[in-house]
C-alpha cells in the first residue's frame, strides 16, 4: 500500500484582481465580496506552462457556463485578459473566479469581481505516477451543488477528501444520495468492465471535466448510472483532472486494481499533447 498525499508547505502564490480597466497585482479579496462571505463564487483550474494555460479556452467556455448557470454577470472583457496575466505567471497551478460581488444576499450579482490566482505547485511524480492511486469510498451520500459546477462552497468535497487523507487514500470516490457513483473529490473518474468503458453521467452531479471531455473525444465512452457494486466489479478505474491528467488507481478499498490497459497508453498521449502545446 503505498502513502497518503503528503502536505507539503505551502509555497508562494501570485494573485491578480480585474479593476475593470485589466488586472492588477493583489494579495487579499475583500471581505465584503459575497465569493468571501457566502461561497458565492465559480471557478475553473488548469496547469500553466511557459506562460501558456492549458486548455484554457476550454476552461473559459465552462466558467462562462457556470456563470450564466448561477447568475453571476462576467465583467465585461476580464476573461479575455486572462491570457496576458498568464503569459506574466510562467510556470504554476491557476485558478480563475468570478466571486458575486459586494451586496446582500437578495442582490443582483451585476458587480462581479474576478481574480486570477497562480501557485507554484509540484504536480504528482513519477513514483507515484508508477504506483498509481489508492483510492476509498466516502460514506456518506453527497449533493453537488448546481449539477457539478466548480463553485467558491467546495467544503464538502474537500471534508471527504481529508477524512480519505487520514485514512490513507489519496482519493475518494463520492456517491448521491440515489446511490450512483458521482465522481471522486477533485477528479471525474473511468471505469472499465469487460472491455467496455463508463463515466457517471453529467445527471448525477458529475463535473464537466475538460480532461474527461478530452477521453470521451478519443474512446467509446457509455456515460451511465454507476453503482456501488457495478464499481467493485470493475476491472480498471482512472482518474482525470486538469491536475493530475490521467491517473491509474492501483487500489480500491485495499482491493488491487491491476489491470491499466486503457489508462497508461492513454497518460502517455495526454502528456504528449500538452507538452507539445
Amino acid at each position: 500500500m503505498q502513502n497518503p498525499i503528503k502536505n507539503d508547505p505551502p509555497e508562494k502564490s501570485r494573485a491578480w484582481i480585474w479593476t475593470g480597466a485589466g488586472f492588477e497585482p493583489t494579495e487579499s479579496v475583500p471581505v465584503t465580496d459575497r465569493g468571501f462571505r457566502y461561497g458565492m463564487s465559480v471557478f475553473e483550474s488548469f496547469p500553466v506552462r511557459d506562460g501558456v494555460g492549458i486548455f484554457l479556452e476550454e476552461h473559459l467556455a465552462r466558467l462562462r457556463k457556470a456563470c450564466r448557470v448561477t447568475g453571476l454577470v462576467e465583467p465585461q472583457g476580464s476573461l479575455e485578459r486572462c491570457p496576458a496575466v498568464l503569459r506574466e505567471a510562467v510556470e504554476g497551478f491557476s485558478r480563475i473566479y468570478v466571486t458575486a460581488g459586494d451586496g446582500p444576499v437578495t442582490a443582483a450579482c451585476d458587480a462581479c469581481r474576478v481574480l486570477i490566482l497562480v501557485e507554484a505547485r509540484r504536480p504528482p511524480d513519477g513514483g507515484t505516477r508508477h504506483r498509481g492511486y489508492d483510492v476509498g469510498i466516502g460514506e456518506k451520500g453527497h449533493v453537488p451543488l448546481f449539477g457539478g459546477l466548480k463553485t467558491g462552497n467546495y467544503w464538502g468535497n474537500l471534508r471527504a477528501f481529508r477524512e480519505g487523507v487520514a485514512d490513507r487514500c489519496n482519493e475518494t470516490l463520492l456517491f448521491n444520495p440515489a446511490g450512483h457513483l458521482i465522481s471522486a473529490c477533485m477528479a471525474n473518474i473511468f471505469v472499465v468492465k469487460e472491455g467496455r468503458l463508463h463515466t457517471p453521467a453529467l445527471s448525477t452531479g458529475a463535473r464537466d471535466g475538460v480532461v474527461r471531455e478530452w477521453v470521451m473525444r478519443r474512446l467509446d465512452v457509455t456515460e451511465t448510472l454507476i453503482t456501488r457494486a457495478a464499481l467493485e466489479e470493475a476491472d480498471e478505474l482512472f482518474l482525470t483532472s486538469s491536475w493530475l491528467g490521467i491517473m491509474s488507481v492501483a487500489f480500491l478499498e485495499r482491493r488491487p486494481i491491476k489491470n491499466w490497459n486503457v489508462s497508461s497508453p492513454l497518460w502517455d498521449a495526454y502528456r504528449k499533447e500538452i507538452e507539445a502545446k
